[in-house]
């Protein structure tokens, strides 16, 4: 297998910038050791699927567009009528389990992983970074923990999790990761920032 590289290597070796007077009140980084994995139905196979994926996945397929489940350190995601995202730690990857699981009359098993870098922003006001150049409304009570959108940074494709009440976490794609970095950093300098290592 092809070993899967950060498409940030080189940017996530700085330490990050202090706003005036010092302060760094938001911390960025890159998560690494997860997978991805995209589920899909036809219309009238939608049954099939979440009768195939919930032995695997341990839960019902969430039922709303917009609203993340997080059940055993699993993350899933309805991303359209019949299809979903689930997220998990690389060490438990069930991509293989569930192609054989779903049979190509019922759906599609798409390993997303290596097309995709996976970035958090957490700190009081990171919601207030992302309204610079995401248009979500990230007011609490309109974009809740665990809400998600599929959505635009200046054109670029980006899905944004709020995965706490603090943190949000943004998949871009692979080619535009670099420039979506660096536009987080170049937002985030006014409120002082830190880089985590990635986790």
């Amino acid at each position: 297998m092809l070993e899967r590289r950060s498409a940030l290597a080189g940017a996530l070796k700085h330490h990050g910038h202090g706003a005036s007077g010092g302060q760094r009140r938001l911390h960025l980084g890159e998560m690494r050791g997860w997978t991805l994995v995209m589920l899909a139905a036809f219309p009238d196979t939608i049954s099939g699927l979440e009768r195939a994926a919930r032995p695997l996945l341990g839960v019902d397929l969430p039922a709303r567009v917009g609203s993340a489940l997080t059940a055993g350190g699993r993350t899933i995601m309805k991303t359209g009528p019949e299809s979903f995202w689930v997220t998990m730690q690389r060490a438990e990857d069930l991509t293989d389990a569930l192609r054989v699981a779903v049979r190509p009359s019922v759906g599609a098993v798409t390993p997303l992983s290596h097309s995709r870098t996976r970035l958090f922003i957490e700190g009081a006001a990171a919601r207030q970074v992302l309204s610079m150049g995401i248009p979500l409304d990230f007011h609490p009570e309109v974009f809740p923990v665990n809400g998600f959108a599929l959505t635009g940074l200046h054109h670029t494709p980006i899905l944004v999790h709020r995965s706490g009440a603090e943190r949000y976490e943004l998949y871009a794609l692979r080619s535009f990761a670099l420039w979506t970095w660096e536009w987080l950093t170049d937002a985030a300098l006014q409120f002082g920032y830190e880089i985590v290592d990635p986790v």
